[in-house]
């Protein structure tokens, strides 16, 4: 992460990647986070979808909040088809549900890095350092992780 980075153009580019379809923005201003995640969904045409908001409005998964895995969440992203594009916040619920998971920023970002369904990802996350120092080996040519303080003002 050494580079400004035009969110927009990032945007644009993920449904054009055959896999690796997904990315994350991570933020350190997490009170605007759902905002700046927002404001980029309308600048860009995609969806957004705030997944505090979202649990919290359907009490069925708000109950089952605790034993969501990886791999539910992003079963649960793939019923979110109206754009070509998904912009994730509020995911920092499910991080702290599953923070006594050893391999959970593995599981997470191997996700991130092999996603080939629709709609393409971005995840807006408040900074964690795990995540930040992690090491992508795969699909050099994509860009996987963008600190915020690295982009351009939206």
């Amino acid at each position: 992460m050494d580079e400004v980075i035009n969110m927009i153009n990032l945007v644009s580019e993920l449904p054009g990647r055959r896999r690796g379809r997904a990315c994350m923005v991570l933020t350190h201003d997490y009170t605007g986070q759902k905002k700046w995640a927002e404001k980029l969904a309308e600048q860009t045409g995609s969806g957004h979808l705030n997944l505090l908001d979202y649990f919290s409005a359907d009490q069925e998964l708000s109950v089952k909040a605790g034993s969501v895995s990886v791999k539910d969440l992003f079963n649960l992203l793939t019923q979110q088809k109206d754009k070509d594009v998904l912009i994730v916040s509020g995911i920092e619920f499910l991080k702290a549900a599953w923070s006594g998971q050893t391999t959970i920023i593995e599981q997470f970002a191997t996700m991130v890095s092999t996603w080939d369904k629709t709609p393409s990802l971005l995840f807006v996350i408040q900074f964690d350092k795990q995540l930040a120092e992690y090491k992508f080996t795969n699909r050099f040519q994509y860009t996987f992780l963008v600190d915020q303080k690295e982009t351009l003002a939206l």
